[in-house]
C-alpha cells in the first residue's frame, strides 16, 4: 500500500474488496487479527479503518456478532444524521480535539445577518478553531451564532467543549436540521500553515446553516477541510419513474 496514512490505506483496501465484490452484502468480515496480518497493520490502525467505513455506511457493526457489509453499499460522508464534529470523529473511531484560534462578539455583516435571519448589525459570536482528529489538524472551522440566543459563550472552553453540547446543555437549544454546500478549492498560505499541508493543497470548503426544530436559525459554520482527510460521497436513490 503506497501513499496516505496507514489507516486510510487500510480503509481503501477494505473498500476495494467491497466494491470489487470480494465481500458481498451481508457478508461478515474476517477476524480483525486476520485482516491485520493480510494488510500488515496494527490492530489500532485496523479499528480506525473499519470505523471509517462504518461512518461511511459501507460496514455495520452488530454487538456480539461482528462487522458486516452493509446491505445497500451506500456511502455517505460521516453518519447520515446531523452531528457535531466531536460526535462525527467519535463515530469514525478518532479522538476529537480543537485548538482555539479566537472567539469574539461583533456586529453581523449583511451577509451573515441574511444567513442567520437576524437584523444587520445584530450581535453575533464567532468561534474560530482548528479541529483535530487524533491530534492531527483536519479542518478549520468558524462558527457564528446569534449572541441574543447564546449570551455568555466566553464562559466555555471550546478547545475542549462541543458547541452543540453547550447549546443543548446550557441554553436548551438543540440543532435539528442543517444544509451544507461544498466546493473544491486550494489552501491559502495561512490555511496551509494551520492544517499542516503544502500551500495550494486541495481542500473542501463547506458552509453549514443549522436550525433548531422550530426552524430558527442557530448557527452558520464555514469550514476548510483537508482534501486528503475528507471524501465527499452521496447516497442516491432512484425515483422509481
Amino acid at each position: 500500500m503506497i501513499g496516505g496514512t496507514l489507516y486510510s490505506r487500510a480503509a481503501e483496501a477494505l473498500r476495494t474488496r467491497i466494491t470489487d465484490g470480494v465481500w458481498r452484502q451481508g457478508d461478515r468480515l474476517p477476524a480483525e487479527t486476520q485482516l491485520c496480518q493480510e494488510l500488515g497493520v496494527s490492530s489500532i490502525t485496523m479499528r480506525r479503518a473499519i470505523a471509517t467505513l462504518v461512518a461511511e455506511g459501507l460496514l455495520v457493526r452488530i454487538q456480539g456478532k461482528g462487522t458486516y457489509v452493509a446491505s445497500d453499499h451506500a456511502v455517505v460522508m460521516g453518519p447520515p444524521r446531523l452531528t457535531s464534529f466531536t460526535q462525527d470523529m467519535q463515530l469514525r473511531g478518532w479522538r476529537a480535539a480543537a485548538r482555539l484560534l479566537g472567539m469574539e462578539t461583533e456586529h453581523a455583516s449583511l451577509a451573515v445577518a441574511q444567513r442567520l435571519g437576524i437584523p444587520e448589525g445584530a450581535l453575533v459570536t464567532r468561534i474560530r478553531r482548528v479541529r483535530l482528529a487524533d491530534d492531527d489538524p483536519v479542518a478549520i472551522q468558524v462558527a457564528t451564532v446569534p449572541a441574543l440566543l447564546f449570551p455568555g459563550l466566553d464562559r466555555f472552553d471550546f478547545a475542549r467543549e462541543s458547541l452543540y453540547a453547550v447549546m443543548q446543555r446550557e441554553y436548551g437549544i438543540k440543532p435539528a436540521v442543517a444544509t451544507e454546500v461544498y466546493r473544491a478549492s486550494l489552501a491559502s498560505a495561512e490555511e496551509a500553515a494551520l492544517l499542516e499541508v503544502e500551500v495550494s493543497s486541495p481542500v473542501l470548503r463547506c458552509e453549514r446553516l443549522t436550525s433548531d426544530s422550530t426552524g430558527k436559525r442557530v448557527e452558520v459554520v464555514e469550514s476548510v477541510m483537508r482534501g486528503d482527510r475528507y471524501t465527499l460521497s452521496l447516497r442516491l436513490t432512484a425515483s422509481g419513474r
